[in-house]
């Protein structure tokens, strides 16, 4: 019998002011219990599932982060990571420069930073980001930019010259009033198939080696098992499902065997997938054979 996995998206999907519904939280507390696996899969960084989950109390088999461009486990370290090319902040701060009702964030493994702001940030985002200038970016690693907008010509246009500037290299995905610039493989729907892929390899054998630094990706396992040529062990198969509300998950729909937006998903999002479902707790217990509320 196939292992399940539920791969879902955090903001407008399961926190709501910061907070993770009780009801949601039990939910998700008794499909882990029940054996199943709980992903999540979100354009946060470290820190900033850090500042969600941990408070919450919220555990998990893996997270999905900066939208597809890193992968932790379930003690949240990093499992393999993916850096913005050299240039792209830097030129997203000349496009942006003088432009009203923008703000630009940058995401690293260490920290988040406010960088550019001509809307007048709250003191909740400054939690999550340490307000910084375009110095304190030197020697820094890179892997998201997250961008909000007031107006949605201008996201537009940023959006367009983001596409004819850095494809190939770097891609924006808009969510909600955000658009979030990752390296151009990464998506949330690639990072669902690469955790599935590593969770579908034979476990590597016992080595007396040194063990890794844990940013290496878990590839690196089936090579090792073919070159020892240990035989592998019989991995069962993982159906998936995918529950998110924006179009930054339209990739994790098509992605997974299984897709639900919610209600007050854009029509584009609700296209792409099999349903819709009030809350995360509805659809886990619907698989569980529980009556839905």
């Amino acid at each position: 019998m196939p292992r399940r996995l539920i791969s879902t998206d955090l903001d407008g999907t399961i926190v709501f002011n910061g907070s993770i519904p009780l009801r949601d939280r039990e939910a998700m507390a008794r499909w882990r219990a029940a054996g199943n696996l709980l992903v999540i899969n979100t354009g946060r960084s470290v820190s900033a599932l850090e500042h969600v989950v941990v408070p919450m109390g919220l555990e998990f088999d893996n997270a999905i982060l900066y939208t597809g461009a890193a992968i932790v486990d379930e003690d949240i370290r990093v499992r393999h990571s993916t850096a913005l090319p050299s240039g792209v902040v830097e030129d997203i701060l000349d496009f942006v420069e003088g432009m009203p009702g923008v703000t630009v964030f940058t995401t690293g493994l260490d920290e988040d930073l406010l960088i550019y702001d001509t809307i007048g940030s709250g003191s909740d985002l400054l939690t999550l980001f340490r307000p910084a200038t375009r110095r304190d970016l030197e020697g820094r690693e890179i892997i998201g930019v997250p961008m909000r907008f007031t107006d949605s010509e201008t996201a537009a246009r940023t959006e367009t010259y983001l596409r004819r500037r850095w494809e190939g290299q770097a891609v924006g995905f808009r969510n909600q009033d955000f658009i979030d610039v990752v390296p151009a493989s990464a998506s949330k729907g690639a990072g669902l198939g690469r955790l599935v892929a590593s969770l579908n390899e034979p476990p590597a054998p016992e080595s007396s080696g040194e063990a890794g630094d844990g940013s290496a990706d878990h590839a690196d396992n089936a090579a090792h098992v073919a070159a020892s040529g240990a035989a592998e062990q019989p991995v069962e198969p993982i159906e998936t499902w995918s529950i998110g509300d924006s179009w930054n998950d339209i990739s994790m729909h098509a992605a997974a065997d299984h897709s639900y937006a919610l209600p007050w998903s854009p029509p584009e999002v609700v296209a792409q997938c099999d349903g819709t479902v009030s809350s995360l707790a509805d659809l886990i217990d619907s698989l569980m054979g529980r009556p839905t509320v």
